[in-house]
């Protein structure tokens, strides 16, 4: 986007936000919007609709009808994101809602030249399907949670397999009807069909009241495949009875968890991929030799060790449902310093008391103790998961595997897609963190500093779809996979001779993800939220608290940011050279962003008229800006930049939260 416009129309964008917009400024902003290519309109399109929610501005409405006419994404954002912005309304039967609902379906299927009856009908039917079809993902997200742990894995891919029978039936059912050859999302780019599910890389993640699930899908351009069709080769399969029952999925319908026997792919596939790991492996320990030659077994021991990409754990707010999976507690010094962490926090939340007194008699409690084996299974990884680890199986190779393979290999729109679906989990305040974020990362980047972005996709008030990082894994996994060693031990064991360049690249995106930590308040910092890369990149993922907000209501993280003793090691020690240059980076990364503080209360102010969302029920504006330090010239906020990190490193409290994770969730710090 031109950057003249993307300013001409944020700053529109803050002006019709005023209480007493003038129609003209209105007219201006949509006609800057009209300007706008396919991924820059899909940006602002969920903001627009959930300003509409509350405004109800007649040329907005407008607007965004045109938009559902324009394109299937566009309509699949605009009714995704109506139906969960008006999720409070809804409940109490508001007719408005009802008839601006009709409204985006009628704009869908009539909006289009009279003589182009039989498209009318053809994208009225295709939506309907697309709608089942994602229902059907997020429903299956939630089945899992009924399915034994040991079967989860087995039950999913069952299913996914069922997805892609229901897809090539889908296609054979409908010749001839362009639609009707995959099931468009509105992922960024114009590959945006899904055609086939990779139900091998398939991969459910255990939390306490969730499993959401990678999804890997292959994904193409709707112009091109009707471009193709004829020379297509498709994949011949027969039909099962059971082919359209992943489009008919029943909420109440108990499945059997028996074997399906339909599971490994043909003889080639698994030739490929076998030769692929070899390979890698190869690669592995040229690119990665080990500092010491007896350091090359356990090496390749723990890399082998690991089963999963991440295992992200999601912190939930009910603390009493915390405590049912905790492990036999004796009382070391460690458990002392916590209960005496407990009796400070005690006095400074007396409304709180209750549930601290709570936590304490958990704590001590042996009554409470759950079955050691569930909670073993729930930290550690999968025995079914089939794959060696996210740096010894990097994700471009698997995509050259599986591309190569792929009937869809050949099309230039090609794209192989990793996702993470989530049912019965709100979204909206994530993606507005990661609006936020996406923001951070054009600035941030421009200074060489990193920072991780990933696509929100919000299709309920309770589900949606994310972008999965690929070649990840949960700091929490890695250390689990690695017992014993610190996380500078890690790194050398990992990286070998690329250990500096790794270590710089932890630098420079700890010092992204601490800035955003204070400024936006983010907590629920345990590394199950935080993932390392294959370059050596922290990545923060899961940001249900944020601003004003904290698990269980209390700030049990006071520190800005999260900088333990381990983090200091592995930057060589407080009186290192790395360590200096990460308190510039920090300075550098804190004067770009204070830049930009108009942009981020721009987004806030935006989300905050008449929001439910938790983070903004207290928020204050000028709190917020008042973290910026605009009122500092550069050298008072280098100065206010050494008090942060003083304040942060090995900060007690961060390493009591740490603990309080590992004794109630398993969580490695």
């Amino acid at each position: 986007m031109n950057q003249n416009i993307q300013i001409s129309i944020d700053e529109s964008f803050r002006k019709i936000i005023c209480k007493d917009v003038q129609e003209q400024t209105l007219m201006e902003f949509l006609e800057r919007l009209n300007q706008l290519n396919y991924d820059e309109t899909s940006t602002y399109l969920s903001g627009l609709v959930y300003l509409f929610t509350r405004k109800r501005w007649p040329q907005l409405g407008e607007y965004l009808l045109d938009k559902c006419a324009e394109h299937i994404a566009f309509y699949e954002i605009i009714k995704w994101s109506y139906e969960a912005y008006t999720f409070k309304e809804r409940q109490s039967s508001e007719n408005s809602v009802t008839v601006f609902d009709q409204k985006i379906e009628e704009a869908m299927v009539n909006r289009i030249s009279e003589n182009q009856y039989q498209e009318k009908e053809s994208r009225s039917n295709y939506v309907n399907s697309i709608q089942r079809f994602v229902t059907c993902l997020t429903v299956l997200s939630l089945h899992l949670k009924n399915v034994p742990l040991n079967e989860r894995q087995l039950y999913l891919r069952r299913n996914l397999i069922k997805g892609n029978r229901a897809l090539e039936s889908f296609r054979r059912n409908n010749p001839g009807i362009r639609y009707c050859k995959g099931i468009i999302l509105p992922f960024k780019g114009r590959s945006q069909m899904v055609v086939r599910i990779i139900d091998t890389e398939a991969q459910s993640f255990n939390t306490k009241k969730r499993v959401p699930y990678k999804l890997v899908v292959e994904t193409v351009d709707m112009d091109e495949y009707e471009q193709r069709e004829q020379q297509l080769v498709t994949l011949q399969k027969q039909l099962s009875i059971d082919s359209q029952a992943f489009l008919e999925f029943d909420v109440m319908h108990q499945f059997d968890y028996t074997v399906f026997e339909d599971f490994l792919q043909e003889n080639k596939d698994k030739l490929a991929r076998q030769q692929i790991i070899n390979q890698n492996k190869k690669r592995f320990d040229q690119q990665f030799p080990p500092l010491k030659k007896e350091l090359i077994i356990r090496r390749r021991s723990c890399i082998d060790k690991i089963q999963s990409y991440t295992n992200k754990q999601l912190y939930e707010k009910d603390f009493k449902d915390l405590f049912k999976q905790e492990d036999n507690l004796k009382h070391s010094d460690k458990e002392l310093d916590n209960i005496t962490f407990l009796d400070q926090i005690a006095n400074e939340y007396p409304n709180k008391k209750g549930t601290i007194e709570k936590i304490q008699k958990q704590l001590n409690d042996s009554k409470n103790i759950i079955q050691q084996q569930e909670i073993q299974q729930l930290q550690s990884p999968s025995q079914n998961d089939l794959k060696s680890g996210p740096f010894s199986e990097q994700w471009e190779d698997k995509r050259q595997v599986i591309k190569s393979l792929s009937p869809y290999g050949q099309f230039n729109s090609y794209c192989l897609r990793s996702l993470l679906i989530k049912g019965g989990d709100d979204l909206r305040q994530e993606q507005m963190m990661m609006q936020i974020i996406k923001v951070s990362e054009d600035i941030l980047t421009q200074v060489g500093l990193y920072v991780k972005s990933y696509d929100i996709i919000i299709t309920s008030v309770d589900s949606g779809i994310l972008e999965f990082c690929n070649d990840t894994m949960s700091m929490d996994q890695l250390k689990k996979s690695m017992p014993s060693m610190t996380l500078k031990e890690i790194f050398n064991n990992i990286y070998g001779d690329n250990f500096e360049e790794a270590q710089l690249n932890f630098i420079l995106s700890l010092t992204s993800y601490s800035l955003l930590q204070y400024l936006f308040q983010i907590k629920d910092r345990h590394n199950g939220n935080i993932l390392i890369d294959n370059q050596g990149h922290i990545i923060h993922i899961d940001f249900g608290f944020i601003l004003t907000i904290a698990p269980g209501g209390i700030k049990f993280e006071s520190a800005p940011f999260k900088l333990t003793k381990e983090y200091i090691e592995l930057l060589d020690g407080q009186e290192s050279c790395m360590f200096q240059l990460f308190k510039s980076k920090l300075l550098l990364g804190y004067l770009e962003l204070r830049k930009n503080v108009d942009k981020f209360a721009f987004i806030l102010e935006a989300m905050k008229i008449d929001n439910e969302l938790p983070c903004l029920e207290k928020f204050d504006m000028k709190t917020f800006k008042d973290r910026f330090k605009l009122e500092l010239n550069e050298q008072q906020l280098e100065e206010h930049v050494h008090k942060l990190v003083s304040q942060s490193a090995n900060n007690r409290y961060t390493k009591y939260y740490d603990d309080f994770q590992k004794l109630t969730n398993g969580i490695i710090p």
